[in-house]
């Protein structure tokens, strides 16, 4: 059995946690298939950019990870940065013990891995470097195939979900002339929301967000 951290390591390193939890990023799922031809799919927000020639990106696996011996043998595999409405896919792929992919709707991609359908973007890799890195591996891959469709993606800040709010181009806080009625209000209800959601706890502004997204799709 391990030996327990010192509580003074452990607050240290739960203090980091948090300082690293003040940049807000997307969250994206990895999916593979196994040497036996299983699909496997983990949950992860530490997807990056690495090149556009040739096109890279990268993302790490914890150590512990109950997924890492599928991903360290895997040739392939596909990165999904998740839209907003699939807050619900995010939590289902972080769960351990559960078959990820029940009821989950996909698709086929190259290698046959699973591709999730809805995501904002989704690419399909070339494992090209893995990389030993404290806790973690790095694994950079090259970018075959990718899609996207321009749906808002899904944010994660602080250990909660939540939602990007695309702020006004600072041109001296003039309002185009030739700005229509639809565009004015766009304006006036992201000015409103971002304002709204800066004076509420985490909890409160992530209800106001489930809600207001209902409230979109049933506009639809």
């Amino acid at each position: 059995m391990a030996e327990a951290l010192p509580v003074q390591v452990q607050d240290r390193a739960r203090e980091f946690r948090n300082a690293l939890g003040a940049f807000a990023t997307g969250v994206t799922v990895i999916t593979t298939r196994d040497v036996g031809g299983a699909d496997v799919g983990m949950t992860a927000n530490s997807f990056n950019s690495v090149s556009l020639d040739p096109p890279m990106i990268l993302w790490s696996i914890g150590k512990n990870s109950t997924n890492l011996d599928s991903f360290m043998q895997a040739e392939r595999f596909a990165v999904h940065v998740l839209a907003m409405d699939q807050e619900k896919l995010s939590g289902k792929f972080a769960r351990q013990g559960t078959d990820k992919f029940a009821g989950v709707a996909i698709e086929r991609g190259i290698s046959e891995v699973p591709l999730l359908v809805g995501a904002a973007a989704r690419f399909q890799c070339r494992t090209a470097f893995r990389h030993e890195a404290g806790d973690h591996y790095i694994i950079v891959g090259e970018v075959e195939e990718f899609d996207h469709d321009g749906h808002a993606p899904l944010a994660f800040h602080s250990g909660g979900y939540g939602m990007f709010v695309r702020n006004e181009p600072a041109v001296g806080g003039a309002v185009p002339e030739d700005a229509s009625l639809g565009e004015l209000l766009a304006r006036v209800q992201r000015k409103a929301e971002a304002e709204i959601l800066a004076g509420l706890t985490d909890h409160e502004a992530n209800l106001l967000r489930r809600l207001l997204r209902r409230a979109a799709e049933a506009s639809l």
